[in-house]
């Protein structure tokens, strides 16, 4: 009777226990299904506890596995208590499968390993066995994770404390659990690639709105490349130079005084270029203040400094394949110089916050109107950038040696200014050109773009009058002539602010009267050591 009750009790035992199991697969099963990518990992690794604890094994893990590389990883694993002081995911990290080619095989061909005893395994599993006896494991039990027919990993439960006799319904159902476990990773790593492809379009899409924004502004400027105007012999040959260069790749030095013209030089060379349909990137250095200008030039990422609330792409980033042109190089801060001259020598730099280097292919045209020679020697500009910077140096001359140009210049800017303010000035007398032809021009064609312009607003009729647009200028006196062009460029500009009662901006002031942006004007001030005297 005793006898009976025992072969009774075994097989409800087995029936209680399967069923317990089918329940454990549906419960994965449908928290699977209704799992967030987010969570999966921690829903992983939790069901391998539970898998481990109900089949009585001392350890459980998930691998990958890279056809590419022919490495298998631990991604997750659960091990019991005893065993988590000798065994780490390390242990199990990039394994090259090369070395055990018994375990490709029997994944191949069955999709599963099954090892009551791993004494018994064949000669031809030599390597593994001596891999897995080094671990002190006794039995092991592997089914394949198997997506689009191709192996991405396997399902693991390992033995240490004793062998097992694994049951055939647990090896089926295994499977099934793997093919859970395989869905949910391939949706997890469906969802990180939507992510990232999201957030790298999210990065473009915030690079092309910086870009158009910036080109819109340019457009707004209104330049128009076909505006060198002049048939002087000095200016043909700067624009001979300007056609050699243009089509290479060379770094490009502008040399000349405030107001020649530089940056339309820039984009003439730009214009004629290879990369003419990709951006002309301006920076103005002097208009920026010092702890702007990395920032401008490099970029910044969100929260890498105080008010960076936003990823921020540098000037170097949107001239990609375009050009760059860096204006009033002279004015970079030196500690900022050398950033600059990593990037001329390697195409490469970091944002600010991101240790990550971005390499950029962009062609520099550098402008300035100081004389870098002397910088250097005062120590204000490095002599190695300077030599990088002057690959090919073009200068830019002054009006006063184009004198012959004022004529076609006049016209050029009487027929701009007209035609934005709606007004039409038809005769320019000779003696007003025979004026404008007396002046020194420290300001140069944007001094006289800017009184032509003041003169078509002030003209009562259809004849061009200069009336009080032209400050009187001599060519400066010969002390001043032999000093320093710096000096010279101080001299008049006290002159036009003493004449503008020391108002810089505004139509009256004098960044307008000397073709000056006002940010500009007050650095070159400062540089001078120009500064109204306060009364006693």
């Amino acid at each position: 009777m005793a006898s009976s009750d025992t072969s009774n009790r075994l097989p409800n035992e087995l029936l209680v226990q399967q069923f317990k199991f089918e329940k454990l697969i549906s419960q994965f099963s449908t928290r699977f299904i209704s799992l967030s990518p987010e969570k999966i990992d921690a829903e992983i690794n939790r069901s391998l506890r539970f898998l481990t604890e109900f089949m009585g094994v001392d350890y459980s893990s998930l691998n990958s596995y890279s056809e590419e590389t022919g490495l298998a990883t631990t991604t997750h694993f659960y091990a019991i208590p005893s065993l988590k002081t000798f065994i780490t995911p390390e242990d199990f990290r990039e394994i090259p499968m090369s070395k055990f080619p018994y375990i490709m095989s029997e994944l191949l061909n069955h999709g599963m390993i099954c090892i009551n005893d791993v004494d018994a395994l064949p000669t031809a599993a030599k390597n593994f066995k001596k891999f897995l006896k080094d671990f002190g494991v006794q039995s092991i039990l592997y089914t394949a994770l198997v997506i689009d027919k191709k192996i991405i990993g396997s399902l693991g439960f390992d033995s240490y404390t004793k062998k097992i006799d694994w049951s055939a319904k647990y090896i089926s159902r295994l499977k099934l659990i793997g093919e859970i476990f395989a869905n949910a990773l391939m949706r997890k790593k469906n969802q990180e690639e939507l992510n990232a492809a999201h957030k790298q379009l999210e990065m473009l899409k915030d690079q092309y709105k910086n870009e158009s924004e910036y080109l819109q502004e340019e457009i707004k400027i209104a330049h128009n490349f076909d505006e060198i105007i002049g048939k002087s012999g000095s200016l043909k040959h700067t624009l001979k130079k300007v056609e050699q260069v243009a089509q290479t790749d060379s770094t490009v030095l502008i040399l000349g005084e405030t107001g020649t013209g530089k940056e339309l030089i820039a984009r003439a060379i730009h214009k004629n270029s290879r990369r003419n349909q990709r951006p002309l990137i301006k920076v103005n250095c002097a208009a920026l203040p010092t702890y702007l200008i990395e920032s401008e030039l490099f970029g910044h990422e969100k929260g890498a400094f105080t008010g960076a609330i936003n990823q921020h792409i540098g000037r170097f980033e949107m001239a990609h394949e375009g050009t760059i042109f860096l204006d009033e190089i002279g004015e970079m801060p030196l500690e900022l110089q050398v950033k600059l001259l990593r990037v001329l020598q390697e195409g490469e730099f970091e944002r600010i916050g991101n240790p990550k280097t971005i390499n950029v292919d962009v062609r520099v045209i550098a402008a300035t109107n100081r004389d870098l020679l002397k910088e250097i020697d005062a120590g204000n500009f490095r002599q190695d950038l300077y030599y990088r910077l002057n690959v090919f140096p073009i200068d830019v001359p002054p009006l006063r040696e184009r004198m012959e140009d004022i004529p076609l210049l006049v016209r050029q800017f009487v027929s701009k200014t007209g035609k934005k303010i709606g007004k039409s000035i038809d005769t320019i007398p000779d003696g007003l050109i025979s004026k404008l032809r007396e002046h020194f021009w420290p300001g140069n064609v944007r001094e006289l773009e800017n009184i032509v312009e003041r003169a078509v607003i002030t003209s009562e009729s259809h004849v061009l009058s200069l009336k009080d647009a032209l400050i009187k200028s001599q060519p400066a006196p010969e002390r001043q002539m032999s000093g320093s062009l710096q000096e010279v460029e101080k001299s008049y500009i006290l002159q036009v602010l003493e004449k503008c009662n020391w108002k810089v901006e505004g139509q009256s002031g004098a960044s307008s009267i000397l073709g000056l942006n006002p940010s500009t004007l007050r650095s070159r001030m400062l540089k001078l050591g120009l500064k109204k005297e306060l009364p006693a």
